[in-house]
């Protein structure tokens, strides 16, 4: 059976009724004696097999399968192997010599603003969110943690929709953000008079009394904004060191990982120094010292570099609007639009400074290679959710990275950064979060835009359902 037949027999409305039954039967087997990871009596138990299996973590396997029961992944390794472990009646997906990687998890990027052919927060709606993680699914994309401008109202609602199944995408992980009064993202972000997202704090116990109320709420993730970056809303002054000191220890107590917006060499030292291990942005200031790295190993410091972002106006970089891999999924509008907006640009000419930040942004990359997770900052700078991610992966290996390092980087680090320990890896337990290409991304990074089928907790997300909805 091929990919597209399978998804048509396996539908989400069915999922979690298969679920309780496949529960049952594993019960059952163990009473039996026979290990509940070889049962293939539940109706969902697929066997994908004859693909190469890029697990995540630097591990390759060839000829590899893997068993799926619901939304787990419950057996890999060699085709061999699972085949011959698994009992007669699971379906078989045949893979055709492709190869599967794990779905990029992204933990950096701004959801709800992009309208595609407008911007600001009055698109911050439940269907435009929706169709923000519809639009990441499409692409590949798992996981994605929208950092700090977030309606949470809104926001709060759509998670628990989506985990109760009421709709699928990537797995939509909230990450309201404190910083300054009048702080937050700068204006080329957004001016908006509605602008939300930001728990300003100017005492270390009011701070810790936002965290309070986040974990109350069930949040898990917190940003912060340290730098003083916003010249009209009045901040212009740094986060306070007693102030993130605090927050970061009262998230410590309430299970909240705290990732710090931060862009200098002496911040990020002082903040790794006050228990800080996730960083939006690396060092843009300044060569990385011994010192740093040592912190940043001694800690183990995952860092954000967001490297689409910084190097917008270096001469490779293709324009959106010419890339078939874009234009696939929006109305040519848009890309008519990209166009005559970048016709009218006018950037001023490329100048010595410029080349040496370039050089200190690859020279740091590669000091902290080891360190590097995947974030976009897409939905506000300009980039595309779920394109976006595909574009930083090229940069990383354009940067020094091998393609091997670059998914790590994007899978399975930037899960572990966050705990999340169900998915980023194509591994016994997981979530089946799966992309089904047909290159390997591990010749050329950039066939990971080579996808045949992307599989989110175990369902097939119908790219060309979306495709014609989106380009109508």
């Amino acid at each position: 059976m091929d990919l597209r037949s399978l998804s048509r027999m396996v539908g989400r409305s069915g999922r979690h009724a298969a679920a309780a039954l496949t529960l049952v039967l594993a019960v059952a087997s163990v009473a039996d004696g026979q290990p509940p990871d070889v049962s293939a009596t539940s109706p969902t138990a697929r066997l994908f097999t004859g693909g190469r299996l890029i697990v995540g973590d630097g591990r390759v396997i060839e000829n590899g399968a893997f068993l799926v029961r619901g939304e787990r992944i419950v057996r890999v390794g060699n085709a061999a192997e699972v085949t011959a472990a698994v009992a007669p009646g699971a379906t078989v997906v045949e893979l055709g010599g492709r190869t599967v990687m794990p779905a990029l998890v992204n933990t950096h990027a701004h959801l709800g603003w992009e309208g595609y052919t407008s911007w600001g927060s009055g698109n911050f709606t439940r269907d435009n969110l929706v169709d923000h993680l519809h639009r990441h699914a499409y692409y590949g994309v798992g996981t994605i943690i929208s950092t700090g401008s977030d309606l949470e109202e809104v926001a709060l609602e759509v998670r628990l929709a989506q985990r109760v199944g009421e709709f699928g995408g990537a797995r939509y992980l909230v990450s309201p953000g404190g910083g300054t009064p009048g702080g937050g993202p700068n204006p080329r972000f957004t001016n908006d008079a509605g602008w939300w997202g930001l728990h300003a704090v100017t005492s270390p116990a009011e701070a810790r009394e936002v965290v309070r109320a986040e974990a109350a709420r069930g949040v898990r993730i917190l940003k912060i904004w340290v730098d003083a970056r916003d010249e009209q809303r009045g901040a212009r002054v740094k986060l306070h060191p007693d102030i993130y000191a605090a927050i970061l220890d009262e998230a410590q107590a309430q299970d909240i990982r705290v990732i710090a917006h931060a862009t200098t060499l002496e911040d990020h030292k002082r903040l790794i120094a006050a228990g800080a291990r996730r960083f939006i942005h690396m060092p843009y200031d300044a060569a990385v010292d011994d010192e740093y790295l040592e912190l940043v190993a001694a800690r183990n410091v995952f860092i954000v570099p967001t490297i689409g972002m910084v190097t917008r106006r270096e001469p490779y970089r293709r324009p959106v609007y010419e890339d078939p891999f874009f234009q696939e999924q929006v109305p040519d509008e848009v890309v008519a639009m990209l166009r005559d907006a970048a016709a009218g640009d006018g950037a001023p000419p490329r100048t010595a400074a410029d080349d040496a930040r370039a050089r200190v942004v690859r020279d740091n990359f590669m000091r902290l290679r080891d360190h590097v997770i995947l974030g976009t900052d897409a939905g506000a700078v300009g980039d595309f959710f779920g394109y976006a991610d595909h574009l930083e992966l090229e940069l990383f290996v354009r940067l020094g990275m091998t393609p091997a390092e670059a998914i790590e980087a994007a899978t399975t680090r930037a899960a572990r950064a966050f705990g999340l320990d169900e998915t980023g890896a194509v591994e016994a337990g997981r979530s089946a979060d799966f992309v089904v290409l047909d290159a390997d991304p591990l010749d050329d990074i950039t066939n990971t835009r080579e996808i045949a089928a992307v599989y989110l907790r175990g369902v097939e997300v119908d790219r060309e359902a979306l495709r014609a909805r989106w380009t109508e």
